[in-house]
């Protein structure tokens, strides 16, 4: 079988590298920046520390991105317009999946002068952008390696992001030291997110021996390290491990696909504001069980990666419940006040989603009773 694998990444791995910033965009004739900060990290030390540092070196603008919400093409547009005025000739991306992909599209409109809900799809951008420099404060998304990014048309209740080849960022900063200031729980849902897109590449019909390979040292690199995000002290090289798992995991998701988890995570986080990571991270692990128990055992091939005692799928599924047991991943729509009321409207918003529950390996039909029963035990 032909495949068509597409990377597009020039990456700087390492802590404390952040510093080198000044030097980096000297190094590739990049200037008149303007630094897209996500709210909360703006108001952390460590930005602070930063800009101190920074206005000694360069000359920069600053724009503030809100992280209250999933970005919209709304709120797309009122950034867009607002940065515009500065006329930047380089964006300098700091905050998580939000962030990222806001500064993304708007190194991308500022050179295709449409409104953007009229690039929403696949390679509907013709001419590149602005470059783009992603330093991501959450290991999550993966959004820096990926030509993906998610924005929510609240005029028809649907996510669907500005994709395609010219929406690659130029180049990014993978460094520990900014992502210790993220609160707990967002932390947490980052990282799961990353384990969402690179175990269901893994399991999607359109994943190949290399797609493997990037999801089993990706999935390696979460299970070491995720539990880091419980200690008091953080360990930076663990943390820049998860800033590598989510990097690998943006490259899997965009070449193999995703799955049932992201499915059903989409309408949950546009009707019900649950953040994306945490909404595919609260099934996904059904998703493995269901899938094990209908015969699929590609599974203990990561039982082996992670050298667990017994080399078999079960094995592996057990290993992933005690690592989302210690991270306290929600198992309940409870946990999101959403009752038993909602449900009648929770199966009937999922009907969008049957395209993504194709790419699992053992067919479940959203309207069936099989998935009835699977969503059941969340309410």
């Amino acid at each position: 079988m032909n495949h068509n694998l597409l990377i597009k990444t020039n990456c700087f791995i390492g802590n404390n590298l952040t510093k080198n910033l000044p030097e980096i965009l000297k190094k590739y004739d990049l200037h008149k920046p303007i630094f897209l900060i996500d709210a909360g990290f703006e108001k952390s030390s460590i930005w602070k520390k930063y800009e101190f540092f920074f206005k000694k070196k360069i000359n920069f603008k600053k724009f503030i991105i809100p992280n209250n919400s999933e970005p919209t093409y709304e709120t797309l547009r009122i950034s867009l317009k607002k940065i515009s005025k500065f006329k930047p000739k380089t964006i300098v991306s700091f905050g998580g999946g939000s962030c990222m992909d806001t500064s993304k599209a708007i190194a991308v409109l500022l050179k295709n002068k449409k409104d953007p809900i009229f690039y929403r799809g696949f390679d509907k951008i013709l001419n590149t952008g602005i470059p783009v420099v992603c330093i991501p404060t959450t290991a999550g998304t993966g959004s820096e390696s990926s030509y993906n990014a998610s924005f929510v048309d609240n005029h028809k209740n649907k996510k669907m992001g500005i994709n395609g080849k010219n929406m690659f960022s130029y180049l990014s900063i993978l460094d520990g030291v900014n992502t210790v200031s993220c609160p707990k729980f967002s932390a947490i849902g980052a990282a799961v997110d990353s384990f969402v897109h690179s175990l269901e590449g893994y399991t999607c019909k359109k994943s190949d021996d290399i797609i493997d390979v990037l999801a089993e040292k990706s999935i390696e690199l979460f299970c070491n390290s995720v539990l880091d995000l419980c200690e008091k002290k953080p360990n930076l090289n663990k943390r820049l491990n998860l800033l590598k798992a989510a990097h690998l995991g943006g490259i899997i998701q965009m070449n193999s696909g995703s799955g049932i988890a992201s499915a059903i995570s989409y309408p949950l986080s546009v009707y019900y504001k649950i953040p994306h990571g945490i909404g595919g991270g609260m099934f996904i692990l059904d998703v493995v069980k269901f899938n094990i128990k209908n015969g699929y055992l590609k599974y203990e091939k990561l039982s082996k990666k992670l050298n667990l005692k017994k080399h078999d799928s079960m094995s592996f599924y057990n290993h992933m419940k005690n690592i989302f047991n210690k991270l306290g991943v929600p198992k309940k729509f409870s946990f999101f006040n959403i009752n038993l009321e909602e449900k009648k409207k929770i199966f009937y918003i999922m009907r969008t989603q049957q395209a993504g529950f194709d790419q699992n390996p053992i067919k479940l039909n959203i309207t069936g009773n099989n998935f009835k029963i699977f969503l059941n035990k969340y309410f």
